[in-house]
């Protein structure tokens, strides 16, 4: 009897650590730098609807940051960019018959 119940604790264990296996496997990864999502990151990726503005599923919580970070500069740098394309134009010839541009 007591074997039985020793070989029976033995298979639900060998189950138990199975299912641990898969799960590991099927634990999805960081596209950016390869770390693998902790279960707080992966439940949420499950849960939120797909990628959009500021929501990367498929990067980890750091490689997110960065890539919000870079998104950021590059539209600060647009915006400086067509901001100065737009001064120019307005330091143009033209520019003192418009109305309040004259020196």
């Amino acid at each position: 009897m007591k074997a039985q119940q020793a070989e029976y604790q033995e298979q639900l264990r060998r189950a138990a650590e199975q299912k641990r296996a898969e799960r590991e496997a099927a634990r999805p990864a960081c596209a950016g730098c390869g770390t693998k999502f902790d279960n707080d990151r992966w439940e949420n990726t499950q849960l939120s609807p797909g990628p959009g503005h500021r929501w990367y599923p498929t990067l980890c919580e750091p490689c997110e940051a960065k890539t919000v970070a870079a998104a950021d500069q590059a539209e600060r740098d647009r915006l400086e960019a067509e901001a100065a394309v737009t001064a120019e134009k307005a330091r143009g010839w033209r520019s003192r018959f418009r109305p309040g541009q004259a020196s």
